[in-house]
């Protein structure tokens, strides 16, 4: 993919904020293996329910925590016990602050370099999402929700797992303030047309009347951060409807 640097963007190649990492009905009581920003993850959900996300290698012996099915401990589904996890190879378990709370075979203080980065990671509307950070802080902000998630009239989405492409997000939040694609892309040229910076939001809204429905259709758009975008779209002035589309990034 494109760097940062291309673009005059700073040292970091993969920006900071909330990322949908995978769906929650992907999540069941085996762990899975993930790769995002350069790095391989080990993702599960604890006996809780909580979804815990852990850099996947055991620092014992570089073990992938996820990567493989023929461990007896991972036939037997006795890898996840209570929110912490065992390593396939030796059993040493990892609770969910990626701090070694248990080595079978050993009694005594565990080795000060028996941990894994931990991340911070919500459930929300159906998705696994990830504070990504360079620099590791703790969020700046919170992970979007919308209330219609929990209101009965409105159908829940499930996602499409779209590939990759080999651009810079930068491209993608370019698009943002692209008006005149509308039309040609979109089939609904726009009669007005507005972008807004607020905080970690970019927001835009338009209206025009759509080529293929050959009604109006409204649209408030907005990303939280790079990762996420949400568009809340309105079609027709007596007779609507309304639906909400969830793209990441």
């Amino acid at each position: 993919m494109a760097k940062a640097s291309d673009y005059s963007l700073g040292p970091h190649t993969f920006p900071r904020g909330w990322f949908v990492i995978a769906e929650s009905s992907e999540l069941t009581n085996k762990p899975i293996a993930l790769r995002f920003f350069g790095k391989d993850f080990a993702l599960y959900r604890g006996e809780s329910g909580r979804p815990v996300l852990l850099d996947a290698y055991c620092p014992h012996m570089q073990t992938h925590l996820a990567g493989g099915t023929s461990a007896e401990l991972v036939k037997q589904g006795k890898q996840i016990e209570g929110d912490s996890i065992r390593c396939p190879y030796h059993g040493w378990r990892f609770g969910p602050d990626g701090n070694c709370d248990n080595i079978p075979y050993f009694e005594g203080n565990y080795p000060r370099s028996a941990v894994i980065n931990s991340y911070p990671v919500k459930e929300v509307m159906g998705c696994i999402m990830m504070w990504h950070d360079p620099e590791s802080s703790e969020p700046a902000y919170p992970a979007p929700y919308l209330k219609e998630w929990d209101e009965p009239q409105w159908v829940r989405w499930e996602l499409d797992h779209l590939g990759e492409l080999a651009i810079h997000p930068q491209e993608i939040l370019d698009n943002m303030a692209d008006a005149r694609h509308l039309g040609p892309t979109h089939g609904a040229p726009c009669e007005y047309f507005e972008t807004e910076f607020r905080d970690h939001l970019y927001i835009q809204r338009q209206g025009g009347v759509h080529a293929g429905y050959g009604c109006m259709l409204t649209t408030a758009t907005w990303y939280t951060g790079p990762g996420i975008l949400l568009s809340k779209q309105r079609f027709g002035d007596i007779l609507t409807f309304e639906l909400i589309v969830l793209i990441c990034i």
